[in-house]
């Protein structure tokens, strides 16, 4: 009985182990090498993360669908790091149903 329960309790946490997932960008994708992490925001089925490319200061968005790295944009904006190095990130991913919700119904009240 005592085996049965430690192969129960076994099995139960082995379903707790978190994995990590590697991202590696194909060759031809100009991804920076050192950057300065911004911000992260959010999809239901993706993640963009801003980033400083350190090397020219460039702002650099790069998006995520899953697991997968599917795009790498150079904005041409050029921001300064010393400017984000104290620098308290505070952000919001897409509005939920109910935020949008609540501002039509304002948005009506205000019409009246």
């Amino acid at each position: 009985m005592k085996y049965i329960i430690w192969i129960l309790f076994a099995l139960s946490m082995s379903s707790c182990v978190v994995t990590q997932t590697i991202v590696n960008a194909p060759s031809s994708v100009n991804m920076p090498k050192n950057a300065m992490f911004i911000s992260q925001s959010g999809t239901e089925s993706s993640l963009m993360q801003t980033l400083i490319d350190l090397k020219n200061n460039e702002m650099v968005v790069m998006t995520y669908n899953y697991a997968d790295l599917i795009n790498v944009t150079r904005t041409g904006i050029f921001l300064n790091p010393e400017d984000y190095k104290q620098f308290k990130i505070i952000g919001t991913d897409a509005p939920f149903k109910k935020v949008e919700e609540e501002e039509k119904v304002k948005s009506s009240e205000k019409k009246k």
